[in-house]
Protein backbone atom coordinates (compact mmCIF):
# COMPACT_ATOMS: atom_id res chain seq x y z
CA UNK A 1 0.00 0.00 0.00
CA UNK A 2 2.57 2.15 0.55
CA UNK A 3 4.22 2.05 -2.32
CA UNK A 4 0.57 2.77 -3.92
CA UNK A 5 0.52 5.93 -1.87
CA UNK A 6 4.40 6.69 -2.66
CA UNK A 7 3.29 5.98 -6.41
CA UNK A 8 0.32 8.31 -6.02
CA UNK A 9 2.59 11.29 -3.69
CA UNK A 10 4.73 10.81 -6.90
CA UNK A 11 2.26 10.90 -9.51
CA UNK A 12 0.78 14.37 -7.69
CA UNK A 13 4.11 15.88 -7.06
CA UNK A 14 5.45 14.78 -10.59
CA UNK A 15 1.55 16.61 -11.44
CA UNK A 16 2.38 20.23 -9.56
CA UNK A 17 5.97 20.21 -10.99
CA UNK A 18 4.71 19.91 -14.37
CA UNK A 19 2.02 22.33 -13.70
CA UNK A 20 4.73 24.87 -12.01
CA UNK A 21 7.17 24.34 -14.87
CA UNK A 22 3.90 24.95 -17.53
CA UNK A 23 3.24 27.99 -15.28
CA UNK A 24 6.76 29.37 -15.78
CA UNK A 25 6.64 28.53 -19.55
CA UNK A 26 3.64 30.65 -19.74
CA UNK A 27 5.59 33.78 -17.75
CA UNK A 28 8.76 33.12 -19.59
CA UNK A 29 6.29 33.35 -22.82
CA UNK A 30 4.32 36.47 -21.85
CA UNK A 31 7.57 37.97 -20.68
CA UNK A 32 8.84 37.13 -24.24
CA UNK A 33 5.46 38.63 -25.56
CA UNK A 34 6.05 41.91 -24.17
CA UNK A 35 9.67 42.23 -24.77
CA UNK A 36 8.65 41.69 -28.17
CA UNK A 37 5.91 43.78 -28.08
CA UNK A 38 8.15 46.50 -26.73
CA UNK A 39 10.63 46.01 -29.18
CA UNK A 40 7.80 47.14 -31.83
CA UNK A 41 7.11 49.98 -30.02
CA UNK A 42 10.24 51.28 -29.97
CA UNK A 43 11.25 50.37 -33.76
CA UNK A 44 7.53 51.88 -34.60
CA UNK A 45 8.83 54.96 -32.25
CA UNK A 46 12.25 55.05 -34.16
CA UNK A 47 10.85 54.79 -37.62
CA UNK A 48 8.62 57.98 -36.37
CA UNK A 49 11.83 59.88 -35.59
CA UNK A 50 13.65 59.09 -38.81
CA UNK A 51 10.34 60.34 -40.74
CA UNK A 52 9.90 63.56 -39.11
CA UNK A 53 13.83 64.32 -39.27
CA UNK A 54 13.38 62.99 -43.48
CA UNK A 55 10.82 65.69 -43.63
CA UNK A 56 13.19 68.42 -42.25
CA UNK A 57 15.56 67.89 -43.94
CA UNK A 58 13.34 67.74 -46.65
CA UNK A 59 12.08 71.06 -45.81
CA UNK A 60 15.51 72.59 -44.96
CA UNK A 61 17.00 71.29 -48.17
CA UNK A 62 14.43 73.11 -50.50
CA UNK A 63 14.74 76.29 -48.51
CA UNK A 64 18.36 76.86 -48.56
CA UNK A 65 17.50 75.63 -52.94
CA UNK A 66 15.58 78.23 -52.92
CA UNK A 67 17.47 80.95 -51.15
CA UNK A 68 20.07 79.98 -53.05
CA UNK A 69 18.42 80.50 -56.35
CA UNK A 70 17.31 83.72 -55.20
CA UNK A 71 20.67 85.16 -53.86
CA UNK A 72 22.07 84.25 -57.30
CA UNK A 73 19.17 86.46 -59.40
CA UNK A 74 20.03 89.28 -57.12
CA UNK A 75 23.56 88.48 -57.85
CA UNK A 76 22.88 88.62 -61.62
CA UNK A 77 20.55 91.86 -61.34
CA UNK A 78 23.20 93.76 -59.47
CA UNK A 79 26.05 93.13 -62.18
CA UNK A 80 23.28 93.85 -64.92
CA UNK A 81 22.63 97.28 -63.28
CA UNK A 82 25.84 98.19 -61.31
CA UNK A 83 26.59 100.57 -63.87
CA UNK A 84 22.99 102.29 -63.42
CA UNK A 85 24.17 104.95 -61.07
CA UNK A 86 27.23 105.80 -63.33
CA UNK A 87 25.14 106.30 -66.24
CA UNK A 88 22.39 108.35 -65.04
CA UNK A 89 24.77 110.94 -63.74
CA UNK A 90 26.55 110.71 -66.87
CA UNK A 91 23.74 111.31 -69.03
CA UNK A 92 23.77 114.91 -68.38
CA UNK A 93 27.24 115.30 -69.76
CA UNK A 94 26.51 113.37 -72.85
CA UNK A 95 23.39 115.79 -73.28
CA UNK A 96 25.39 118.62 -72.57
CA UNK A 97 27.65 117.49 -75.28
CA UNK A 98 24.70 116.58 -77.88
CA UNK A 99 24.11 120.39 -77.59
CA UNK A 100 27.49 121.32 -78.16
CA UNK A 101 27.73 119.44 -81.34
CA UNK A 102 24.63 120.87 -82.58
CA UNK A 103 25.79 124.60 -82.29
CA UNK A 104 25.95 126.23 -85.61
CA UNK A 105 28.93 128.47 -86.78
CA UNK A 106 30.77 128.80 -90.07
CA UNK A 107 34.22 129.37 -88.82
CA UNK A 108 36.41 126.49 -90.22
CA UNK A 109 38.33 127.00 -86.38
CA UNK A 110 35.20 125.53 -84.25
CA UNK A 111 34.18 122.87 -87.38
CA UNK A 112 37.43 121.33 -86.55
CA UNK A 113 36.90 121.33 -82.83
CA UNK A 114 33.05 120.06 -83.47
CA UNK A 115 34.79 117.35 -85.42
CA UNK A 116 37.23 116.21 -82.50
CA UNK A 117 33.95 116.61 -80.36
CA UNK A 118 32.28 114.41 -82.58
CA UNK A 119 34.73 111.93 -81.84
CA UNK A 120 34.60 111.88 -78.75
CA UNK A 121 31.18 111.83 -78.54
CA UNK A 122 31.06 108.52 -80.55
CA UNK A 123 33.51 106.96 -78.64
CA UNK A 124 31.77 107.36 -75.49
CA UNK A 125 28.26 106.61 -77.31
CA UNK A 126 30.15 103.40 -77.82
CA UNK A 127 31.31 102.39 -74.81
CA UNK A 128 27.70 103.23 -73.04
CA UNK A 129 26.54 100.66 -75.93
CA UNK A 130 28.98 98.15 -75.14
CA UNK A 131 27.76 98.19 -71.63
CA UNK A 132 23.80 97.87 -72.28
CA UNK A 133 22.86 101.57 -73.19
CA UNK A 134 20.73 102.13 -75.71
CA UNK A 135 18.89 105.12 -76.63
CA UNK A 136 15.12 105.33 -76.53
CA UNK A 137 13.64 106.00 -80.43
CA UNK A 138 10.88 108.20 -80.20
CA UNK A 139 10.48 110.42 -82.73
CA UNK A 140 7.44 109.48 -85.37
CA UNK A 141 6.80 106.73 -82.72
CA UNK A 142 3.57 105.66 -81.28
CA UNK A 143 3.43 107.07 -77.31
CA UNK A 144 4.49 104.79 -74.82
CA UNK A 145 4.16 105.66 -71.35
CA UNK A 146 6.69 103.39 -70.15
CA UNK A 147 9.28 104.47 -72.55
CA UNK A 148 7.98 108.16 -72.91
CA UNK A 149 7.45 111.17 -70.62
CA UNK A 150 4.92 113.62 -72.72
CA UNK A 151 5.43 116.78 -71.16
CA UNK A 152 3.27 118.89 -73.81
CA UNK A 153 0.87 118.23 -76.26
CA UNK A 154 0.37 119.36 -80.24
CA UNK A 155 -1.99 119.29 -83.19
CA UNK A 156 -0.25 118.44 -85.83
CA UNK A 157 -2.10 117.19 -88.85
CA UNK A 158 1.07 115.63 -90.20
CA UNK A 159 0.79 113.26 -87.30
CA UNK A 160 -1.53 110.64 -86.41
CA UNK A 161 -3.57 110.94 -82.93
CA UNK A 162 -1.09 109.85 -80.27
CA UNK A 163 2.23 109.77 -82.09
CA UNK A 164 5.53 111.75 -80.99
CA UNK A 165 5.92 114.84 -82.63
CA UNK A 166 8.97 115.90 -80.72
CA UNK A 167 11.37 114.90 -78.54
CA UNK A 168 12.43 117.46 -76.28
CA UNK A 169 14.85 115.21 -74.25
CA UNK A 170 16.50 111.64 -75.08
CA UNK A 171 15.79 108.92 -73.06
CA UNK A 172 18.12 106.22 -72.35
CA UNK A 173 17.70 102.13 -71.26
CA UNK A 174 20.19 99.98 -69.55
CA UNK A 175 19.66 96.79 -70.85
CA UNK A 176 16.03 96.14 -69.79
CA UNK A 177 15.30 98.89 -67.80
CA UNK A 178 14.38 102.21 -68.75
CA UNK A 179 17.12 105.01 -66.88
CA UNK A 180 15.44 108.02 -67.92
CA UNK A 181 12.74 108.45 -69.91
CA UNK A 182 12.15 110.43 -73.07
CA UNK A 183 10.78 113.95 -72.31
CA UNK A 184 8.01 114.25 -75.43
CA UNK A 185 5.57 116.32 -77.37
CA UNK A 186 2.58 114.45 -78.37
CA UNK A 187 0.32 114.66 -81.16
CA UNK A 188 -3.61 114.77 -79.90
Amino acid sequence: MMNKRGERMAEEMKEEAVEEVEEAGEEKEVVEESKEELLEKQVAKLQEEVTTWKTDYYKVFADMENLKRRLEKEHQNSLKFMMQTFIEELLPVVDNFERSLNVQNSSEEVQTFLKGYQMIFDQLMAILAKNGVEVIEAQGKEFDPNLHQAVMTAQDENYESNIVVEELQKGYKLKDRVIRASLVKVNE
